[in-house]
């Protein structure tokens, strides 16, 4: 992995180019926000916008706290959009990817782990050891490696300042895929970082898939415009 990097400018901080997609694979965001996040004032129709337009072949809704988005998206890209969710546990922050049900809130890790494995989805931590946010730092990370409770590790950040190599070494150590995700809070960062892998159709040929995968990213972390958007009364 090459990162390229620069003192003069945010928008060329670090950057790892996304690899030749030969058909038959799957190209993927792990983590994007709607305006249902309450920090992002991304509208359905301006997500929806920004996927189809971007070489993305599947992308997780990942809001916090909330699932709401995920059916209203469903309608317009159907299999491509993931039901995912951002949830904040005792030591940081982790994603449940494939999710039918939200992940509760006020959980240790290894408590909100068994909850999102419960409902058959995946454990994807998100932003590790970025000190610039509530992440799970290095303890934290141990423990949960050593116990077991994570199944994929997110590399790439586009919102990160910088990529943490320990995270990459830490991963093949332990055998979890490595991933990424844009974080996406402004719709024309969807698709920034992600990774590409093998095609899947279901959480364990995703994990399958996974371990095969080659993520992909770049620093992207525009201003978002204001006013938020109105979240409508459905949210969770």
């Amino acid at each position: 992995m090459v990162f390229e990097q620069s003192s003069k400018s945010f928008d060329t901080l670090w950057r790892s180019d996304k690899p030749e997609v030969i058909p038959g694979m799957a190209v993927v965001d792990c983590h994007t926000h709607s305006y249902f996040s309450g920090d992002s004032n991304t509208s359905i129709e301006q997500y929806c916008r920004e996927f189809e337009k971007s070489e993305l072949t599947h992308v997780f809704i990942t809001d916090h706290q909330s699932i709401s988005a995920f059916p209203l998206l469903e309608e317009a890209l159907g299999p491509r959009i993931i039901c995912g969710q951002e949830q904040r546990v005792t030591e940081g922050e982790i994603i449940g990817l494939f999710l039918s049900q939200k992940i509760p809130s006020g959980l240790k890790l290894a408590d909100a782990s068994k909850a999102i494995r419960d409902q058959g989805g995946i454990v994807y931590l998100c932003h590790a050891l970025d000190e610039r946010r509530f992440s799970v730092d290095l303890s934290g990370l141990m423990s949960a490696l050593d116990n077991g409770y994570l199944d994929a590790i997110e590399l790439y950040n586009s919102k990160s300042l910088a990529v943490n190599s320990l995270l990459a070494e830490l991963g093949r150590e332990f055998s979890v895929p490595l991933l990424g995700g844009s974080d996406s809070h402004v719709a024309s960062s969807i698709g920034s970082s992600g990774a590409v892998m093998p095609w899947f159709s279901s959480p364990s040929s995703f994990l399958d898939a996974a371990r095969h995968a080659v993520p992909f990213g770049r620093y992207c972390d525009p201003r978002k415009s204001w006013p938020l958007q109105v979240v409508p009364p459905i949210s969770d």
